[in-house]
């Protein structure tokens, strides 16, 4: 079984996630800040080996750390969904200026996936709508999603910034209640934890589906 353990990170105090495996071998879905003292303490003290960096989405409070990890863990992976690769090129679309920081640009290798790629455990859904290249990350073994902001306890994500649509989110979001089991834990960036089967009434009793 996966563990995992959030971290919450920069401006908007973003919820990042710290999954890793019986071998100690290690992803980290989003990097949110700067302040990367506890999150690199605890992959030192545990003994893990960070693979891979993933990027739910572009957006600056999923990123803003990003150059920072690369420099600390070179031969980490970062990977993002190819819709989104212009949030990497433009700060106009990552909006990191807008969160305190300098503008944001990152130039370094990334992996791109889309829907059906897997990440070492974790299989990629497509989950356009906060952005163009929204994606969430399923561990069927585990029961779990990484949702990044498309999915929040008893909320979503918004859709009124760049690349964004209410109705690509929308149908983001019955295509995971649709196609997950109720029992799927959902860690979200935002906020606590909740559940596909949670969620499912929620988004019905507001009208979404």
């Amino acid at each position: 079984m996966l563990q995992i353990k959030p971290f919450i990170l920069g401006p908007l105090g973003t919820w990042c996630y710290l999954v890793w495996d019986a071998d100690k071998n290690g992803i980290l879905f989003d990097c949110g800040g700067r302040n990367l003292e506890g999150l690199t303490t605890f992959i030192k003290t545990e003994g893990i080996t960070l693979k891979t960096i993933v990027l739910t989405h572009g957006h600056g409070d999923h990123i803003i750390g990003l150059k920072d990890l690369v420099k600390l863990y070179p031969d980490a992976e970062v990977v993002l969904g190819k819709e989104d690769a212009v949030f990497l090129k433009e700060p106009e679309y990552n909006l990191v200026h807008y969160m305190g920081g300098e503008p944001f640009t990152y130039d370094g290798p990334v992996t791109f996936v889309k829907d059906g790629d897997t990440v070492g455990p974790f299989t990629v859904i497509d989950s356009p709508g906060h952005t163009v290249g929204s994606k969430c990350f399923y561990a069927r073994d585990s029961k779990l999603l990484i949702s990044g902001d498309t999915m929040f306890k008893q909320s979503f994500g918004r859709y009124d910034l760049p690349t964004a649509s209410g109705e690509a989110l929308f149908r983001s979001l019955k295509k995971l209640c649709d196609i997950l089991p109720p029992d799927t834990v959902v860690y979200s960036g935002h906020t606590e934890e909740t559940s596909i089967g949670a969620e499912k009434i929620f988004l019905h009793s507001i009208g979404v589906f």
